[in-house]
This record gives C-alpha cells, structure tokens and sequence, in this order.
C-alpha cells in the first residue's frame, strides 16, 4: 500500500531502501518534468509501459506515491515535489563523485609532499611548480628542504612522497631517477682582486682563506675537494665550514674569504657579492629524484612525470 509521509523522512527513505536504482532516479526526473508517461517514455526511448513499470517500482521501494496519475496526465504528489530535489541532489553528487573519481585516479588530484635541496629551491623548483600548476591546479603541494640523507630518511617514514637527492645513495627501498649535474661556481666579494676576472682558475685561490660546506655533512664530497686542491697544486687553506649557501655567501660578503656554490644558486642575490666561472678540475653532484618503491599514489607518479621532464629539459642532463 502506497502512502505519504513527511518530508523529513524522504531522504531517509531513500537512503535506506536495498532496491533503488540510479536508472530509477533518471526516470523519474524525466517523467516529473514531462508530467506525461507517453512523452517521457519516448525521451528515455522506452515503451511506456516499462516506464510505467520501473516508477512503480521506485514508489514501492521507497512507500511513497510521487505522481498523482489520470487516464491523460499525472501530477506530482507533495512528498513527489520534495523527493524530485532529492533526486537531482543525488545524481548531481553522484556525477560529481565520479568526475572526482576519475581525477583521483589520473592524479588530477590530491596531494604531494616534495623535498627540495637548497640549490634547486631557488631554481629549479620555480619553473617546476609553474609548470605543475598550470597542468594540475587542484593539486597541493607540500614543500620542504634540506639533504641528501633527510630526504631519504623522510621517504622511509612517508614524510614526504618525493625527494631530490644526491648521487649516489644505496637504499633499497627506493626508486631513484638521475637527473642531471650540478656544477659549482666561486662566490666572492665585490671588493676581491679576483672578482675582476671574468673566470678564475681554480689554482688562483692557492693562498684565498676559503668557506666551505663542511666535512662532517658530505665527507666524499670534502675528500674529492681536497683532492682536486692538491692536484691543482696545493692544499686549501679553509678558514670556515657553513652549512647554509646564505651564510657562506654572508661571510664572503664581509670578506672573510672566498666560498663555492652550485651554478643554480646564482638566482639567489647576495649584496656584495659577485659570481664567477671556475676552471679547473672540481667535484660536481649528480642530482637524482628519488620515491618509495611502494609508492602507488597516482597523483605523485603523475608529478614525477612532469618534474622529470622539466628538469631533463636542461642540457646537463646525465648520461643514460
């Protein structure tokens, strides 16, 4: 037996029913705007009797009559009126919910959490995230610095999903995608002697005091550093160890002596401070993304892409 009820319970109603069909719903919308089976039928490309059949059906799931039916029209019913916007509510969510479905799943969206080394924060990372946003606007964007050895750490504890490295890390838990090198350039003050040189070899600064990154953070690095001193013959004389390219730059600023940083960091402007090209043989660093072998987020796979692809647009690229 069909009967109304209040309209505070329609959307229960519907909620709760084992039986309803999305097809249903659709039917039903068409035939509340026709107010006619014959004609809405005819737009569903459906006989009006199976029309009328699936309507019934609705009202007998949900025990509620929504038309008011004569031998040549139909009306909606009070509780038909309420449940039509119910009706659309639902197949606009459920659009809705589908398109965000599928955007989830072509990593349209969500979220990333990348670690940047200082170089490419000042470089790189711009035209990356420029390019990223304009391809996937809904997407948010975690963003985080420090090392080589922070980032690999921050990957095995899922602090962030994607890390700039450097070559070479053995982890086996991670993928890890060469990019390019990374050259090294001499920062000095713009009262030096040697600033009025357009490049300066690297055997010129035999008797500089030099600041450096210090040992105890990248000892490979330090001994390759070393090494090519030595071989440019001498020894170098360092005065200062400084983790931050800003606080190197800042003592070179004030003429406590001459530092090295990556090419890349030239973006960063240093009151009292020029850049020069250094010739010579020096260490250089190899720059890899890395993410967890596990990793099956779409959003960040999609991200890779377009992160890769944008820094291998560069002409260091390394060798395959």
């Amino acid at each position: 037996m069909l009967f109304h009820v209040g309209y505070d319970l329609i959307t229960y109603s519907y909620y709760q029913t084992d039986h309803m069909e999305l097809r249903q719903l659709k039917y039903f919308i068409t035939v509340a705007s026709e107010l006619h089976f014959g004609r809405a039928a005819q737009s569903l490309h459906l006989s009006q009797p199976a029309l009328s059949k699936q309507i019934h059906a609705l009202e007998n799931s949900l025990e509620i009559q929504l038309f008011e039916r004569t031998k040549h029209s139909c009306k909606l019913t009070p509780a038909g009126q309420k449940f039509l916007e119910t009706a659309h509510r639902v197949l606009h969510e459920v659009d809705e919910g589908i398109q965000i479905t599928k955007q989830v799943a072509n990593g349209q969206i969500g979220r990333v959490r990348l670690g940047l080394t200082e170089a490419t924060l000042f470089c790189l990372a711009l035209s990356i995230l420029k390019t990223y946003r304009e391809c996937y606007p809904q997407v948010d964007l975690v963003l985080t610095s420090g090392g080589t050895e922070a980032h690999v750490e921050a990957l095995r504890t899922y602090q962030i999903d994607v890390g700039f490295v450097y070559l070479p890390i053995r982890e086996p838990t991670l993928c890890v995608y060469p990019l390019y090198k990374e050259i090294y350039i001499v920062a000095l003050s713009t009262s030096h002697p040697l600033a009025r040189h357009r490049q300066i070899p690297l055997q010129s600064l035999a008797n500089e005091p030099l600041i450096v990154y210090p040992r105890s953070l990248a000892p490979v690095f330090y001994a390759d550093f070393i090494k090519c001193c030595e071989q440019a013959g001498f020894f170098p004389n360092i005065v200062q160890e400084a983790e931050l390219a800003q606080t190197r730059l800042g003592l070179a600023a004030a003429g406590v002596g001459i530092t090295f940083v990556l090419a890349d960091m030239q973006n960063l402007s240093a009151k009292g401070v020029v850049y020069r090209p250094l010739i010579g043989d020096f260490p250089t660093l190899k720059l890899a993304l890395a993410r967890r072998q596990t990793e099956s987020s779409p959003v960040v796979h999609e991200f890779l892409k377009v992160l890769r692809t944008t820094a291998l647009s560069t002409n260091r690229a390394l060798e395959k």
